[in-house]
């Protein structure tokens, strides 16, 4: 084998462990797991509660938020700490540090925005939408 023909190979060699950790990395992320109906009628109704608190005490209702979301993120697998935390619970953390000791709900909202990104990926915009209104749309 020659100089060049060796240099291709190991190319080729790196270039296919890239390919492999990357699939391997996207799998991961994609394990988790559904819920059971129970489970998203339930955090449904708890999203709709903890929207209704927001105008009144936005603060708490971002910390409620913050715990539902690791419930449901614990729940369907997800793995939660400081290296292999859900990109929208870092950002929604991201926004709720910045609200703090500041006047006004601006960064809370954009929290809160994040958190429901959570709640949808995990049960779903008509479920989230039927807590919400107490009706269910038929498809």
């Amino acid at each position: 084998m020659d100089t060049t023909t060796l240099l291709i190979v190991i190319v080729v060699a790196v270039v296919a462990l890239i390919v492999i950790g990357a699939i391997a990395m996207a799998a991961r992320r994609t394990r988790m797991r559904s819920l059971p109906e129970e489970s998203k009628t339930r955090y449904a109704q708890q999203w709709r509660a903890i929207e209704s608190r927001f105008l009144e005490d936005p603060g708490a209702a971002v910390r409620e938020a913050d715990q539902l979301a690791v419930s449901i993120l614990q729940e369907r697998g997800a793995t939660i700490d400081d290296q292999h935390m859900p990109k929208e619970l870092r950002e929604a953390r991201v926004a709720a540090q910045r609200s703090e000791g500041r006047p006004g709900t601006e960064d809370m909202r954009l929290a809160m925005i994040e958190y429901q990104h959570i709640v949808d990926d995990a049960i779903g915009v008509a479920n989230r939408k039927w807590a919400k209104t107490g009706r269910r749309e038929a498809a």
